[in-house]
């Protein structure tokens, strides 16, 4: 949840305000710094490109489970940077962190207080769609709590403990045990059968 500083919440109860979105992708390479306004904006020590109406964002979902919602970033195929990570290797941002910043504007175009976190997630998948003279790059990024679906299993073998430690033997007769169970037999047997 985000918590607005007074300034911020005054002008966002006016009837009408202006908001600005800023997102950072962290590419294996490079950090990308983008913005939803119509020109660059310098803010936290970085300059943030202004895509304006060649960028969109999905809109966020919220859910009361602990579900998943993923957040699509679209771009326009002229930025030759971003294709360039599209059409690359997958290492180059799968598994990498996002995160989108809001802020409202005044009235003279200027940031209220300092932009706050409103959404952090991992980027997923990117994809490049053709329509016409028109593309699009889709990059969908998922939530933490997306990971906990793909969470590995509680169960270990032999080989991935022998990875993790090469002198580790413990787990050599697992296998074996498993195969050919044997029964064993009790204190109270063993003293009915004397």
């Amino acid at each position: 949840m985000t918590t607005l500083s007074g300034p911020q919440q005054a002008q966002l109860e006016k009837a009408v305000t202006g908001t600005i979105y800023f997102v950072e992708l962290r590419f294996r390479d490079s950090t990308e710094y983008l913005c939803s306004s119509n020109i660059n904006i310098t803010w936290g020590g970085h300059e943030w490109v202004g895509l304006g109406t060649i960028g969109s964002i999905s809109p966020i979902e919220e859910s009361e489970g602990v579900e998943s919602k993923s957040l699509t970033f679209t771009l326009n195929v002229a930025q030759a940077s971003i294709l360039a990570l599209a059409v690359g290797d997958v290492e180059q941002y799968r598994g990498r962190p996002a995160k989108m910043y809001f802020c409202p504007l005044n009235e003279s175009f200027q940031l209220v207080g300092t932009p706050q976190l409103c959404w952090r997630g991992i980027m997923d998948v990117m994809a490049v769609s053709i329509e016409g003279q028109e593309g699009a790059i889709q990059l969908k990024c998922e939530t933490s709590a997306y990971g906990l679906k793909k969470a590995p299993g509680l169960r270990l073998n032999a080989a991935q403990q022998k990875a993790k430690h090469p002198t580790d033997t413990g787990f050599d007769l697992l296998t074996d045990l498993i195969a050919n169970p044997v029964v064993w037999t009790s204190k109270k047997f063993l003293r009915s059968i004397n």
